[in-house]
């Protein structure tokens, strides 16, 4: 059955002029949702804030959405708030095909400036950036395609969002979600969507000029999914050789890197061909090592295949290899020229993998908004269950969150060190407990609890955010392994942490949903609140579960 083409986006990124030249390309009738609420009501959208408030507007807004199940299909230009409630977001979706049509607040004010229409933007800059900020993720998580209109002419936007929906309707299926970041280095797209392993091959041709590929993977990963990325690849035109090494953290060492950069020049890979990293976070940390540091950087590009790498570390460019003295002290910043996240791959995955991964989400989340936040609560039993929808929308949300720290930090000089929340305990249980015994997720999770904790005692946190970030963390990730760790050697090894400063350890601290702080803390400080964790550890045997 035919539907609409839905255009969403932020005030100033063009969707009524859009919608008017990608109606005139395709035939079809265009209307704009807030022009349909003004005829609708006889007022305007400035005149209904201004006499009853947003939240009266965004009812009206809704309605309007709803009765669009009953117009014929048409290419619709939304309001820049139709996102903000889940049932919209919803109906988004059984409408029809949704473009996402991204700007940036620069861009916005540019277009529009003071408009006194506009009641949400009267505060000018300040507003934009903190109302796109808010928004942005949610227009990720509804979107079919995402394209981002900065330096593009209305006619080149439309031309795109054009060969978007074609592809859709003659594919029967979603294009993929394309998230860009944008670093000093390059900007590079992250493609989100299910069955895209079969034509990474080709979505690599278009970022690279290679000839050859190296394909970095775990023996585990491997035989899953090795064969049919290889088959993609070699579809497209690429020479393919494979390097696999023992899965798990152990093997994210000098050693591996090492073998790993003769196996390179023995297959003689060139200066311009490719490295693609197959896997999960160590499968991506390990190769991108490699791609960094063999003849000084060759491309790189990853494929995921983990809800923790697809949601987190995939994106940003770190890469590295553990040292005795700690994780991921020796590394390289080396952004990829693509990511291909292919939600269908996460199918595989243990409960703990899986875990482990919405440890990351959480923690995405809380440091990003309390609406994301919300919104977590709101669907953690769907993404427990691993709800295809749900789980879609998480990753597009994480990635659109983490894409955006990185393009304003990219080498973690101030905002990007809030995605460490977690961490500085988290590395070192991971450390003391033996890499790879703990998932790493789990690991950081345990560092959250331990972080919001600290955060009341020298930082004012409520006891209420405590409580509830608990309560969020259990509904998701299962107790830590209850056990003895000793303090001193997890004080010796947060001594290690990339975030000490002349000898100080330094914590992300949260206040409150998407309120943080990086702070030094004293070591009595840090020993004492040890001390009451390991105590919580100390619970019978035969329990299995850790008080809190």
């Amino acid at each position: 059955m035919d539907r609409h083409l839905l255009l969403i986006g932020f005030m100033g990124a063009g969707k009524t002029t859009v919608a008017r030249l990608v109606a005139e390309h395709l035939g079809m009738a265009w209307l704009d949702l807030d022009h349909l609420i003004e005829s609708q009501q006889g007022r305007t959208i400035a005149e209904i804030f201004d006499a009853e408030g947003e939240e009266a507007f965004r009812a009206l807004e809704a309605s309007a959405l709803a009765s669009l199940t009953n117009t014929p299909p048409s290419v619709v230009a939304c309001g820049g708030g139709v996102v903000l409630s889940d049932e919209n977001r919803a109906l988004l979706s059984r409408l029809g095909f949704v473009a996402y049509l991204a700007v940036s607040a620069e861009e916005t004010l540019a277009r529009v400036g003071a408009d006194p229409s506009r009641p949400l933007l009267r505060r000018g800059a300040l507003d934009a950036g903190r109302l796109l900020a808010s928004r942005e993720s949610l227009y990720v998580a509804a979107a079919d395609a995402c394209i981002d209109t900065v330096a593009l002419s209305p006619e080149e936007v439309s031309d795109q969002v054009v060969e978007a929906f074609e592809a859709h309707r003659s594919s029967g299926s979603s294009t993929p979600a394309r998230v860009r970041v944008d670093t000093s280095a390059h900007g590079y797209d992250v493609l989100i969507g299910p069955n895209l392993l079969d034509t990474a091959g080709l979505l690599l041709r278009e970022v690279s000029s290679a000839s050859k590929v190296a394909l970095i993977s775990d023996e585990t990963v491997y035989q899953l999914f090795g064969e049919r990325a290889e088959r993609s690849m070699a579809q497209a035109g690429l020479e393919v050789f494979s390097l696999r090494f023992a899965a798990g953290e152990g093997s994210k060492d000098w050693h591996s890197a090492g073998e790993m950069l003769e196996r390179l020049a023995e297959h003689k890979l060139g200066r311009t061909d490719l490295v693609v990293a197959l896997g999960g976070g160590v499968t991506g940390d390990l190769a991108g090592f490699v791609a960094a540091t063999y003849m000084r950087g060759v491309t790189f590009a990853q494929i995921p295949t983990t809800l923790l790498a697809q949601v987190d570390s995939s994106v940003g460019g770190k890469t590295g290899v553990d040292l005795h003295a700690g994780k991921n002290l020796a590394g390289a910043f080396k952004q990829p020229a693509l990511v291909i996240a292919d939600t269908s791959l996460l199918a595989t995955l243990s409960d703990t993998e899986w875990s482990s991964g919405l440890a990351e989400v959480a923690k995405s989340a809380l440091i990003d908004s309390e609406e994301f936040t919300a919104w977590i609560e709101r669907s953690s039993e769907g993404l427990v269950r691993r709800d295809e929808g749900v789980v879609a929308q998480a990753v597009r949300r994480c990635v659109a969150f983490k894409a955006r720290v990185v393009s304003a930090d990219e080498k973690e000089s101030g905002m990007r060190e809030c995605l460490n929340y977690g961490h500085t305990l988290g590395h070192a249980l991971e450390m003391v407990a033996g890499y790879g015994t703990v998932a790493h997720g789990i690991a950081v999770a345990e560092g959250m609890r331990f972080a919001a904790r600290l955060a009341a005692d020298i930082e004012h946190a409520s006891d209420a955010f405590v409580r509830r970030q608990d309560a969020l963390l259990g509904r998701l990730v299962p107790p830590f392994p209850q056990r003895v760790y000793p303090i001193e050697q997890l004080l010796s090894a947060m001594r290690s942490d990339k975030k000490t400063r002349e000898g100080h350890v330094r914590f992300v601290l949260l206040t409150t949903s998407g309120e943080w702080r990086c702070v030094p803390v004293d070591e009595g400080v840090i020993l004492r609140h040890l001390q009451e964790w390991s105590e919580t550890m100390r619970t019978t045997e035969d329990s299995g579960l850790v008080s809190r």
